[in-house]
């Protein structure tokens, strides 16, 4: 993972921490709405992979709004879809260019790979008529016994808000999700930057952050997702910049 990629809203940050030197780059973002694949963030796009080994998956998007739909794709047939309700504000203009830009990851994890789920898989990232995609090419390959698993009940994906830059607006949310096959056997817990339990969850498990500013909310948060005594610690960094002067 490059390191120009992995802090590329920490370089952000500074500019536009320094408005009086960055008016351009700021409205560029606060005007540009696009979400764009994140190469350096995500899975080769061809591999190889032995059956029957542990096969992870992920496909990150830079965004310009702070929830997103993902859709999984796996030879031409949906395998997962997150899809997200707006914040009711967004429909404003002024409040929707508030929000800067969201590094987004989603990740598909499979204990046992079994040789049929070799082939193409597509990640999508949408909002509204916005779009990005990225297909990777998957080759399994065989053992010589081969046993059968079942796809749903042996993988896990995820779709997780890896970074948020924005400027005042009354409330935004941090994505943290687990697919439809594993929601019922997973529990999903958020911490702030100071380790402590949060309980501002809507009900798709995403932390609603109300009134963010940058004294009470910047920081590192953690979304901890836990099936089956297994966990695992998904992290967001929060940035609230500050009113242009």
């Amino acid at each position: 993972m490059k390191m120009i990629t992995k802090y590329i809203l920490y370089l952000l940050i500074i500019l536009v921490n320094d408005c009086s030197s960055s008016p351009a780059l700021l409205n560029r973002l606060r005007r540009h709405k696009a979400i764009t694949f994140q190469s350096d963030l995500s899975s080769p796009i061809e591999f190889n992979i032995n059956e029957g080994s542990k096969f992870r998956l992920t496909c990150s998007f830079l965004s310009s709004f702070d929830k997103i739909d993902i859709f999984w794709v796996h030879n031409n047939t949906l395998i997962e879809s997150f899809i997200s309700t707006n914040i009711l504000e967004e429909e404003d203009d002024e409040v929707e260019n508030s929000f800067l830009l969201a590094s987004i990851i989603s990740t598909i994890e499979i204990e046992k790979t079994h040789v049929d789920m070799n082939g193409p898989y597509k990640c999508i990232a949408m909002h509204n008529e916005i779009y990005s995609q990225q297909i990777f090419h998957i080759h399994v390959v065989a053992n010589i016994n081969s046993i059968e698993t079942n796809f749903s009940e042996n993988t896990l994906v995820t779709v997780h808000t890896f970074q948020s830059l924005f400027e005042p607006r009354s409330q935004t949310s941090l994505m943290c999700r687990v697919g439809n096959n594993r929601k019922d056997k997973c529990n999903v817990q958020w911490f702030d930057p100071e380790d402590e339990s949060l309980h501002t969850l809507n009900e798709e498990t995403d932390l609603v952050l109300t009134n963010p500013n940058f004294e009470d909310n910047m920081g590192l948060y953690t979304c901890r997702i836990c099936c089956h005594n297994q966990c695992q610690s998904l992290t967001a960094f929060v940035y609230p910049a500050g009113s242009e002067k």
